[in-house]
């Protein structure tokens, strides 16, 4: 194939060289801002610039994915062969489903604006999601897979279902956030064993060990998810107990991911440590708060029973504000 030999032998311009790991910075920023979103809603008293931050990286990530997609977009159409290289690569190749979660995320910026746009374009991340990852699936079941895609990034495009879970109650879409949690739930304890055995068997090169990071964000979305679908609860709490043993065996092992220096793989902390923030302002928010968890879940659940139709909030869940209780009649 001369042409693809060609394209392969010439450095040509910047965008050939872009990589697809770079969609990981959409999810990383989005991720950041919801867990601003959810501190600013368990601490009051931290008054409006928590929420503005927030916003501010909400709006950030809008920006970084139309940019980052984009680019990939732009590549595609100009260096197909090295896009295709990208997407068949059995480690990079998974990094495509960066593409629906960053869009996921997307949609959870504007529930607190519109929800009706919010919904629709939800529904189209979802739908990004399940083709992606059909797409991964159908390539090992036609004996095209390798051992070398059982590695932490291969969760983003299956795990990454539970993500939608997480905002489709609050958009009218609670039986589509239970499916998708099953689909994403059971993926992940189908790979999470197989990821283990495989890095008994072989280490990550330097450069990629960050991507070690990942196993985080499964069991810390899954106690959110279960937070949006039945409320605080033991499941959550379960899941969360799991996401915090995992965040302790990663950070005892936090030199052996770092040892090749800071380099863009380092975008690899960044959601799961957003998703894991998140889950602990959900479980716990007295810690921030200056109230009793339990008490402020309650009043959370006691406002949705009084005004079912009150504007979405900034996390499915989430307790917006700290009323003062009403005397007991």
């Amino acid at each position: 194939m001369p042409i693809a030999s060609a394209e392969r032998a010439t450095p040509g311009p910047t965008l050939a060289y872009v990589p697809l790991p770079l969609l990981a910075v959409p999810m990383g920023l989005g991720g950041l801002g919801l867990a601003w979103r959810q501190f600013a809603a368990a601490a009051p008293w931290a008054g409006t610039w928590a929420g503005t931050i927030a916003e501010a990286l909400m709006a950030l990530t809008v920006l970084a994915w139309i940019v980052v997609v984009g680019l990939h977009m732009a590549r595609a159409a100009s260096h197909p062969f090295m896009a295709r290289e990208d997407w068949r690569h059995p480690f990079r190749g998974s990094f495509a489903g960066a593409i629906s979660i960053g869009l996921i995320l997307v949609a959870s910026a504007f529930i607190p604006y519109a929800p009706g746009l919010a919904r629709d374009v939800l529904l189209v991340g979802v739908a990004l999601q399940w083709g992606i990852g059909l797409a991964l699936l159908a390539r090992v079941l036609r004996g095209e897979g390798s051992a070398e895609m059982l590695a932490p990034p291969l969760l983003i495009p299956l795990a990454g279902n539970v993500v939608a879970t997480i905002f489709a109650p609050r958009l009218g879409l609670p039986v589509l956030g239970w499916m998708l949690f099953g689909i994403g739930g059971t993926l992940w304890l189908v790979l999470q064993p197989l990821m283990l055995g495989r890095l008994l068997e072989a280490t990550p090169p330097p450069l990629l060990r960050p991507a070690l990071f990942i196993l985080l964000a499964p069991p810390s979305l899954g106690a959110l998810a279960i937070e949006a679908l039945m409320g605080p609860g033991p499941f959550m709490w379960a899941l969360y107990g799991f996401a915090a043993f995992t965040l302790a065996l990663l950070v005892l092992s936090l030199r052996h991911m770092t040892v090749a220096g800071f380099n863009p793989g380092w975008w690899a902390f960044t959601f799961p440590l957003a998703a894991f923030t998140t889950a602990t302002l959900k479980i716990a928010p007295g810690w921030v708060g200056g109230g009793d968890a339990g008490d402020l879940h309650d009043r959370d659940r006691r406002d949705r029973a009084a005004d079912p139709g009150r504007r979405p909030e900034l996390l499915p869940g989430a307790v917006n504000r700290v009323r003062p209780s009403l005397p007991e009649k």
